[in-house]
């Protein structure tokens, strides 16, 4: 198997096993959409943002993302807080259901690692941290995905 074969190989696994886990969380799946997940994302990322960013991130049109930060605060998973030194200002930070459910989005890539090294004997997991963690550097060190 070639080496853009292997890691796309691997890397559509994960984000198939990604997409079952967040599917069987009933509460995600219920209480979110996708793009509503990205958002939460962000937003527990950055602890907070203004929907202007949130918007750039997503590339979402401004009315589109208006319209999804105001369903989500009015759903109590987003809140506004005003700047305290601009009053036109309004930042955007995780409620209580917000950061609930951030919470449960988190341990998702734990559960993919843990599926995956589970599969691996002792000697070959030391190998893959190894090989991961010498690519992470390498892609940060060359700034690859920016």
């Amino acid at each position: 198997m070639k080496e853009a074969a292997a890691v796309k190989r691997l890397v559509d696994m994960i984000i198939d096993r990604y997409q079952k886990i967040e599917s069987t969380l009933p509460l995600l799946a219920k209480e979110l959409s996708h793009t509503e997940r990205k958002a939460l994302k962000l937003v527990a990322a950055s602890q907070k943002m203004t929907i202007g960013h949130i918007g750039e991130a997503l590339k979402m049109p401004p009315s589109s993302t208006t319209w999804t930060v105001n369903n989500l605060v009015k759903r109590g998973v987003f809140r506004r807080e005003p700047d305290t030194t601009d009053k036109r200002k309004t930042w955007i930070a995780l409620a209580e259901r917000g950061e609930a459910l951030a919470g449960l989005m988190d341990r998702i890539p734990d559960r993919i690692a843990s599926d995956l090294l589970y599969k691996l004997d002792k000697e070959q997991r030391e190998i893959f941290v190894e090989l991961v963690t010498a690519a992470l550097e390498r892609i940060e060190q060359i700034g690859a995905f920016k």
